[in-house]
């Protein structure tokens, strides 16, 4: 019984201790409009330096790269751009609506 009480707890902590991850793919045109607003707005550099923090593939890939980039981010970054972004009132000045749409269904996956 003490054995499995054990197990349990284990179990528990190894949950708390894994966190969601949440990915981005952005196209060059993408990345950028993100350039283009720079720090008029938060979907710009602030969001651009979130992006920094995460992990991108193909990882020899750069931000001016042609190619798609994917960004993997641990829950916290995820919420950290969510912020950002409810800041300015989830409205993205200068982005194409595709663009807009794809950034609005990342933020509603974030729980």
């Amino acid at each position: 019984m003490k054995a499995q009480q054990q197990r349990k707890r284990s179990a528990s902590k190894r949950g708390k201790e894994t966190q969601m991850a949440y990915s981005l793919t952005l196209s060059k045109s993408e990345r950028d409009a993100i350039d283009w607003v720079g720090f008029r707005y938060n979907h710009g550099d602030p969001f651009y330096k979130l992006l920094c923090k995460c992990t991108a593939s193909p990882e020899d890939a750069d931000w001016d790269d042609v190619r798609d980039i994917t960004y993997d981010m641990p829950e916290h970054i995820a919420w950290e751009i969510r912020e950002l972004f409810e800041e300015d009132n989830f409205e993205f000045a200068c982005f194409a609506p595709e663009f807009v749409s794809k950034l609005m269904q990342f933020v509603d996956r974030i729980v």
